[in-house]
């Protein structure tokens, strides 16, 4: 993993989808998240055909709950739904746990100030969509020039440009 992550470069999109403009990688505490609401929604749904997963249930629900998976899902569901939505929309969050957290870690890259602007001007439809992210998926580019790029994206990297039109300073050669 050496030179793969720039110091100064967000850490959110390091675990935001290649697709979205992240890089990519699967985080910890998503999965464990994932894995719970996926179990908790498998004893929901089979508990009532197999002997077995019915006493497991049973048991789950004695469990406090820090240590109740069905009572950890439910508390993840409600941390990833939004205050206005439905127990409709509570089970759907379930059913799409990654894609839930993978928007929160989206929104989250989003509204920080510096590190969320290339984003936002995507969205702003400022920057083309659609090639935008090609070469992320692709994963043509060794991996120290992509850790330069999504520095760069970042604004995590002081360019020339940076320097001279947002300092005001001059800069060394014939920069424009």
């Amino acid at each position: 993993m050496y030179k793969v992550h720039h110091p100064k470069a967000d850490i959110d999109r390091l675990y935001v989808r290649r697709k979205e403009g992240g890089r990519g990688l699967v985080q910890v505490e998503a999965a464990y998240k994932a894995e719970i609401t996926n179990i908790a929604e498998y004893l929901n749904t089979i508990y009532e055909v197999y002997q077995f997963v019915n006493i497991v249930k049973s048991y789950e629900s004695t469990q406090p709950t820090m240590n109740s998976i069905i009572k950890t899902a439910v508390k993840i569901t409600e941390e990833l739904s939004q205050p206005n939505e439905g127990s409709d929309a509570k089970q759907e969050g379930i059913q799409h746990t990654n894609a839930r957290l993978g928007e929160v870690l989206k929104n989250k890259w989003k509204n920080k100030v510096m590190h969320g602007q290339y984003i936002r001007n995507i969205d702003r439809q400022l920057i083309g969509e659609e090639d935008t992210f090609l070469w992320l998926s692709k994963g043509d580019l060794k991996a120290e020039t992509e850790n330069e790029i999504v520095a760069i994206q970042d604004q995590a990297i002081q360019t020339k440009y940076y320097v001279k039109k947002i300092l005001n300073t001059e800069t060394d050669g014939n920069a424009d």
